[in-house]
């Protein structure tokens, strides 16, 4: 998959193999930083940039292939640009902000925002790499502080917000 910049920002997914467009679309209004394919789910990518993160998922339809993507609402969360993110086994997705704190997806809504203990962000600046090390089961991610981080991947794959309390 790729992305155009301005002033198009259209995703298109190849078939390398075949040296052929599946799919074209456009993927935002707005600058795009990345995209990526589910490494569990062929028929998934994720796209971020400028203000958004969007969940996109292919469909096989009676004219053929169908791309649909869904937009993630931050809801009480502030708006960030996303320079990284990374799907994890289940399908939810885990997003650096530019404030520092990261984000964990299910669907395209925010399940709940992680930072340090006493509220302090998980790094100071913009997150700019996470990745899941499926062998070590810890999610790594780094930012312009200068630190890499390593994150247990089971406290935050299993995390729950008590309703009664804020993000």
């Amino acid at each position: 998959a790729t992305v155009s910049t301005a002033p198009d920002f259209m995703l298109t997914v190849w078939d390398w193999d075949r040296e052929l467009i599946e799919l074209h679309s456009k993927a935002f209004g707005q600058e795009i930083f990345g995209v990526k394919f589910s490494k569990d789910d062929d028929a998934k990518l994720v796209t971020s940039g400028t203000g958004h993160i969007r969940f996109w998922k292919m469909a096989s339809t009676f004219t053929g292939l169908k791309l649909q993507g869904n937009i993630g609402k931050f809801g009480k969360v502030e708006l960030s640009d996303i320079y990284s993110f990374e799907e994890l086994p289940d399908g939810k997705v885990v997003s650096g902000t530019e404030s520092g704190s990261l984000l964990l997806w299910e669907g395209n809504f925010i399940k709940c925002r992680f930072v340090q203990v006493g509220g302090k962000p998980c790094h100071i600046g913009n997150v700019t790499y996470v990745e899941l090390d499926r062998n070590e089961k810890c999610l790594i991610t780094a930012a312009e502080d200068g630190y890499i981080r390593w994150w247990d991947f089971t406290a935050i794959d299993t995390a729950e917000v008590d309703t009664d309390i804020t993000m």
